[in-house]
């Protein structure tokens, strides 16, 4: 139909006769032309799986050379989309799917995607609610410094990025919101110690080493602090023969960091892996996930998922990141830039396994409450619902 390739059939709206009258379920249809596998779209996954887990109709509309369109579609009860790659064709088909489906929320989640979803809504008759979101701390165009909070509702992932929208949007306030993202809580679990120890030698750790890593891409200029990371290891090893430092992704720098480690003889106590599929696997061998980021990040949602698997964690005090957890009581937060308090840190988790241990659990117990994937998308529909009776779309939900 129209060069849009279709997957599975349109169900008609379901109703809920409790509490005296039929009640529609949230219909939401989420866009993705990005879908290739950043923490973007991954946080996109888990709010989609919990949102059918809540009982509402789904639907995910991708371009056709997106690559995380098999995972998508093994997601049940998810309605797939896929549809033309060019931008004009993909607005075109995209209003289409909104003017047969009729969603009550059109949600974009890329920059690239805010203003095809507001077009293609807008070439409807049923003018669904367009909601965007924001996962950078970095300022909008000026178009949509000017538009955006006018036309949509926007919402940020975390408080520090909801204060840079606040401070360049335009619009009614009661547009912008906050929603904390989630983990999939049943695949980063707490880790037992055999599990520790067996992933331990698998990378040739001993069973006595302390092992800190680095997860995510190292990119130019800094990546996520990576090289921090290894100036840090140079005062610690120093210090504490039992420390070792594993960095774990993929970019630019890494023939940076391998010129470090030699240069400052950190070859039997740091390595550099390529990026991993199962991220479980290699925080299994870990004993404090480290995000010695140094530029502004919304959120680091690796944070919450080392927590999950009962990891403490040390962060820089930059961003969203101070949200992610409590220092004192789940890791620390050092400031960022400061290689001798990222070493101070370090090696005072190097020293206390009692410490490591009692901040892992309660970091395991915080993820469970507030960062979990059915938190997320309790907090994402209620939102939904919120918008949709302020704009008077619809009664309330699903009792």
């Amino acid at each position: 139909m129209h060069g849009v390739k279709m997957e599975r059939g349109l169900a008609p709206r379901q109703v809920d006769a409790a509490g005296g009258g039929a009640r529609r379920t949230m219909r939401v249809l989420q866009i993705d032309s990005i879908f290739n596998g950043g923490g973007v779209d991954s946080q996109l996954l888990e709010l989609i799986r919990g949102l059918l887990t809540a009982g509402a109709e789904v639907a995910l509309a991708v371009r056709e050379d997106n690559r995380l369109i098999p995972q998508a579609r093994a997601i049940p009860g998810l309605r797939v989309r896929v549809l033309p790659a060019p931008r004009i064709a993909f607005i075109r088909a995209l209003a289409r799917e909104i003017r047969a489906w009729q969603p009550d929320i059109v949600h974009a989640h890329h920059g690239r995607d805010h203003w095809s979803a507001l077009v293609a809504a807008w070439l409807t008759k049923c003018r669904p609610r367009v909601v965007v979101s924001r996962h950078l701390m970095r300022r909008n165009s000026a178009t949509s410094r000017a538009l955006l909070l006018r036309c949509t509702d926007v919402v940020a992932v975390s408080q520090a990025v909801r204060v840079v929208l606040d401070a360049s949007l335009h619009g009614p306030r009661n547009h912008l919101h906050q929603v904390y993202g989630g983990v999939d809580c049943a695949r980063f679990q707490p880790i037992s110690a055999e599990r520790t120890q067996t992933a331990k030698a698998t990378l040739g750790f001993g069973p006595d080493t302390v092992v800190f890593m680095v997860l995510g891409y190292f990119n130019p200029p800094r990546g996520k602090g990576q090289l921090e990371f290894l100036k840090a290891a140079v005062h610690v090893h120093a210090q504490e023969p039992r420390a070792r430092f594993l960095i774990v992704g993929a970019g630019g720098l890494l023939e940076p960091m391998q010129q470090f480690i030699q240069a400052n003889s950190l070859h039997d106590v740091a390595q550099i892996i390529g990026w991993q599929a199962d991220v479980c696997g290699v925080l299994a061998a870990t004993d404090v996930l480290v995000y010695p980021a140094v530029e502004p990040e919304a959120l680091a949602m690796a944070l919450w998922e080392a927590m999950a698997c009962g990891r403490p964690v040390i962060a820089s005090r930059l961003g969203g990141m101070p949200e992610a957890f409590q220092t004192e009581q789940h890791g620390l937060l050092v400031p960022a830039n400061d290689i001798e308090a990222l070493a101070a840190a370090i090696l005072r988790m190097s020293a206390d396994a009692d410490l490591r241990a009692r901040w892992g659990a309660a970091a395991w117990h915080y993820v469970q409450a507030h960062g979990s994937t059915p938190a997320f998308a309790e907090r994402m529909l209620s939102l939904y619902w919120e918008i949709l009776r302020r704009e008077h779309r619809d009664p309330a939900p699903i009792a």
